[in-house]
C-alpha cells in the first residue's frame, strides 16, 4: 500500500529505513541530515517522514557532489 502524504494523495515514497538501506548509510545519519535541514522530506499522514522518488535523487546527487 503505498503512502499517503498530508494531502491525502498516495504516492510512491519512502520512510527513513529504506532510504538508509538504499544509500548505504545508517538511520540515524538520514535522521541528521534532516535535523540540519540539509534534506526535507515531507511527513506523512502519521507524521512519519517519507521520501519521494526525487527527494532520492538529489539526495543521491548532493552526494556525489561532495566526493
Amino acid at each position: 500500500m503505498p503512502n499517503k502524504l498530508k494531502s491525502g494523495f498516495p504516492v510512491k515514497a519512502y520512510n527513513i529505513s529504506q532510504v538508509s538501506r538504499i544509500l548505504g548509510v545508517h538511520r540515524h545519519t538520514v535522521r541528521y541530515w534532516i535535523k540540519k535541514g540539509w534534506v526535507k522530506p515531507k511527513k506523512d499522514y502519521r507524521n512519519n517522514f517519507v521520501f519521494t522518488p526525487s527527494d532520492l535523487s538529489k539526495i543521491k546527487k548532493w552526494r556525489r557532489t561532495l566526493k
